[in-house]
Parts: structure tokens; sequence; C-alpha cells
């Protein structure tokens, strides 16, 4: 099957009939395996083929649709494109008029052409699993995965653009628990990348996972008060997707973010830089081009505290008077949004033992639960575990609070180490937040 020569047969159906098209082909092969306590629990292969069509009717008014029947295509289209001549006109409907040239997948390294079977995905997650219940502190196990995708993308434009990429992604994942009935503690490790060469050992996962849960036994509670907020790398991630969320100009379209109006704005202090990076070699969402086969780029999107750009694709840039940033994405329909490809925050000029050391008494957060932030008004609040910071030093651990602030605040006065690593679509580096206030279950 050459999804290549579907895409632009479709395209050919659509211009028959006077109208615009674009078509997004999304070719999947996902394998996977789940066991817990060294019993297989799961072995998943799938394989399918997804078009999506978006079909513009007199420049603007645009019906989207998705199929994944291959022998009735002319019916889909003459389906979808009898939508777009009834749909509502949108002035701002927009699209690519020029074709692009583009980067080759192969120069971004992000498809990996390892054969990965089934034994060799049983093999890593019998490994992780192995390796963390050998810690004599671990007494369950809530299971191991290990999975492997190979999607193929086509994208055919109104512009005359037709391209395609191929996209591997290897995810691996352990949990186990620590303790007994009265006080159990849940570790977890995970991976992800594009490279199979470049994920975690799976015993190493293990053991990682294990030292998780075994660090959090005997946490304690704490008094509420004011202190400052140390995040972990992997909890620092939640903070960088927030941050996207809220720049992104849809949400800013719908008047649905903290931070409209704050375009040219210092929101960070001037040692911050905050980059959004498609062309990132390996990169777990690099891609060639756009959604819209625009040509991917790398954006700046915070230089030194100032907020330079929203996350935008042709139709929120039409609506802001402003200008793609290149970050337009697919759904399995065709319809477009505006996302972020990997997106992350800079290294500082610290390391992480200088960021913690003038901690006289804070929080180190290792994990964030609930789901407490409000885009709309920026208010922050969430349950936390972790570990007390005494003297610069990390002391015990710590259950049972919540922390809350308001992003706007947090932004402002937030710190970052030097210690940044990639692991999935938004990473940031050990994040130091000056003041937030902690609730726990102490009494005064």
């Amino acid at each position: 099957m050459n999804i290549l020569n579907i895409a632009a047969d479709i395209t050919k159906l659509i211009k028959k009939q006077n109208q615009d098209a674009e078509v997004t082909i999304y070719e999947t092969n996902k394998t996977s395996v789940s066991q817990r306590l060294s019993k297989i629990e799961q072995i998943s292969q799938s394989k399918n083929c997804t078009i999506g069509i978006r079909a513009i009717a007199g420049k603007n008014k645009a019906a989207y649709i998705s199929t994944n029947d291959l022998n009735n295509l002319s019916d889909t289209v003459s389906q979808v494109v009898e939508m777009a001549k009834n749909a509502t006109e949108d002035p701002c409907i927009n699209f690519a008029v020029n074709g692009s040239n583009y980067i080759s997948s192969a120069d971004l390294s992000i498809s990996d052409n390892n054969v990965v079977t089934v034994d060799n995905l049983k093999e890593i997650a019998e490994a992780a699993e192995n390796s963390a219940l050998a810690h004599k502190s671990i007494t369950n196990s809530e299971g191991a995965s290990s999975s492997y995708a190979l999607v193929n993308t086509v994208l055919s434009t109104v512009s005359g653009f037709i391209g395609s990429f191929s996209k591997s992604t290897f995810a691996n994942q352990v949990s186990v628990v620590a303790g007994r009935e009265s006080e159990m503690k849940v570790g977890y490790d995970y991976d992800i990348a594009c490279n199979f060469s470049d994920l975690k050992l799976p015993e190493l996962m293990g053991k990682e996972a294990a030292k998780r849960a075994v660090d959090q036994l005997n946490s304690r509670t704490i008094k509420t008060g004011k202190f400052p907020v140390l995040f972990e790398k992997r909890a620092a991630k939640g903070l960088v997707k927030s941050f996207a969320s809220a720049i992104n100009g849809s949400s800013i379209i719908s008047n649905s973010s903290f931070l409209r109006g704050s375009l040219n704005a210092q929101i960070f202090n001037d040692r911050i830089n905050i980059i959004d990076d498609p062309l990132l070699p390996r990169g777990i969402a690099s891609r060639p081009f756009d959604g819209e086969g625009i040509t991917s780029k790398k954006n700046i999107f915070v230089k030194n505290g100032i907020l330079q750009n929203w996350i935008l694709d042709l139709y929120s840039a039409r609506k802001l008077d402003s200008e793609t940033t290149g970050s337009a994405t697919r759904a399995s329909n065709a319809a477009v949004i505006p996302a972020a490809s990997n997106l992350y925050i800079e290294n500082g000029n610290v390391s992480f033992e200088e960021l913690i050391q003038e901690v006289k008494e804070g929080i180190y957060v290792t994990d964030l639960f609930g789901f407490g932030v409000n885009l709309i008004n920026g208010d922050y609040s969430q349950g936390a575990s972790g570990f007390f910071i005494e003297n610069g030093k990390i002391t015990y651990p710590i259950h049972e609070i919540t922390i809350a602030s308001n992003l706007k605040d947090m932004f402002s006065n937030l710190f970052v180490a030097d210690d940044l690593t990639f692991c999935g679509q938004f990473n940031s580096p050990t994040i130091k937040v000056s003041e937030m206030t902690v609730a726990g279950s102490l009494n005064d």
C-alpha cells in the first residue's frame, strides 16, 4: 500500500469538484507487552491506516472526516465535500499557498529500523520488573510494560505540497511497591525514545523504581507554611506543559489563558529561555514539517524572560494578526490545531547542589497528584510528595501536602539548574520557585 499515492488520489478527487483539499494519512504499527509478578498480562499487536480529509469549499468553509475504509474513498470524498459546502463561513480559514522544502526524517534520526519482536519486549519488561523486585524492601509490583510503534505520516495540502516521514517510538515503564500494609509506597520509572539505543537499560529502570519507592518509606507530614519549592525534573515537566497550554494560540483566541495580554512582557527572570524545537535530533516530537506543510523551525518562545510569541498555526495566526510559528498538528480527521513539539526550558548556570544549598527550609517535590491548574486565572494547587530540605540538604521524605500559588507568581520567581535531560515532549532542568504555600496536615 502506497499511502503517498492514496493521498495524491484523494486530493485529485476533491479538486475535480472544484474544491480545495488537505489529506493526512497515519499508518500505524504497534506492539506492546505488559506483565505483573513475572506473568504476562497482555500482548497487543495492531496495524491500522487512518485517512483524514479536510475539504475547503469557496476558500472559507471547511469540513473534516476520517476513515479507515480504503475501498470507498470516492464516497467519503463526496460526503466531506458536501459537508464543506454546507458549513458555516469562516473568513479566518487559512492554508499554505506555496510548496515547501523540508529536512528529511532520516536527518532528524527519528526512525529506527531495528526489528523489535514480542520476545524482545517481553525480555525488557521482565528485566525491569525483576531488577526492581530484587530490592529487599520491595514487597509487590504494579507491573512493567514495553512497547514499540512505527507511524508513517503523509500530508498532502492545497498548495500542492506532499510530504511524508516515519517515526518510531519505544516506551518502557515499571512500577513497584515498598513496605507493608501499615505503610506502602509506590515508585515508578519510565523512558521513551525514538531510537532503541537511547533507552535506559531496563535493569537501571527497575533499580530506580525500587529506590523511589523505598526512599518514600517513613514519610512524615509537615506544618502549613510558606516555603521555597524545588521541582525535580520529572515533576517540572508539568509546569512546562502548563506554560505551553497558556501560550497556545487557541487559548489566546478563546480568552482562556492567564497570559493573554502578556506578549512581549517580562514574565520570567532574565535568565530564562524557553525553546520549542521540532528539529531536535532524536526528539520524541520532532518532525520535518508541521501539519500544514510548513517547514519546521526552532522557535524561541521566551528569551531572557520575555514572552516572544504564541504557539500558532495558520488559522490562529490570522485570528491574532500574526504569522504561523509552524506549530500546526493534525488530528486523525485532518482537523488542525496549534501545539508544541519538543518544548523545554534551557539550562541555567548553577548546579542542582547550588540551587538547593541556599534553602534553609523548603520542599523538594518528586511527584504531583490531581488536576489543580486553572489556566484561565493561573491558580495552581496540586497534591505532592517528596522531601523536606533543611540547611541546603535533602533530609526526610514527606507526604500528604498540597502546594499552591499562582502560575504568574511562580514564573516570575522561577530559577533553574543546569541538569536538563530529554525524555518526552516537555522537558526542564530542576526548577526552584522562591515561595509557595505548602499545606500539611500537622496542627500548629
